[in-house]
């Protein structure tokens, strides 16, 4: 009987500490790793190029439920490509395009949803929203700017 008993000890003591170490691994915060970072291709050495010169911005509108991204100084500019993608109403959805600038600024407003035919449906739960602009210069020089965008709508 002395022996069932110590066994039976034995068995709620380590099952309390499995329980003990499930509990606390599930409360535990998650370790995430470092955000990838976007390489710039550097320009060749003969080539000049603009150090600190700002080419776009980005600003959330919850009013369109979109992101305004304005571009600048595109002068010296020969091309601009943007690549809005995130998950959104439980899927992976995105919108892409290019500009040939034509003036000094330009802009775009990239909606979080879908349209045809003029009826516009937005996505829901917008989740891991990026923007990617790259420009490339007339000297041949190339810039990348990556937005993290987190959308409170």
């Amino acid at each position: 009987m002395l022996y069932y008993y110590c066994n039976m000890k034995l068995k709620i003591i380590a099952l309390f500490i499995i329980s003990g170490t499930l509990i606390l691994s599930l409360l535990s915060t998650p370790v995430h790793a470092a955000k990838p970072r976007i390489q710039k291709s550097a320009p060749a050495v003969s080539k000049k190029v603009v150090a600190g010169v700002a080419y776009s911005t980005a600003k959330l509108s919850s009013a369109s439920r979109s992101v305004i991204v304005s571009f600048s100084n595109l002068d010296n500019v020969s091309k601009i490509s943007y690549m809005l993608s995130y998950t959104g109403s439980g899927q992976v959805q995105g919108v892409g395009g290019a500009i040939t600038p034509s003036g000094t600024t330009d802009s775009r407003d990239l909606y979080f949803g879908t349209c045809s035919k003029s009826v516009c449906t937005p996505h829901y739960n917008i989740r891991n929203a990026t923007l990617t602009v790259t420009v490339t210069l007339k000297s041949g020089g190339v810039r990348t700017k990556r937005y993290i965008l987190r959308p409170k709508w």
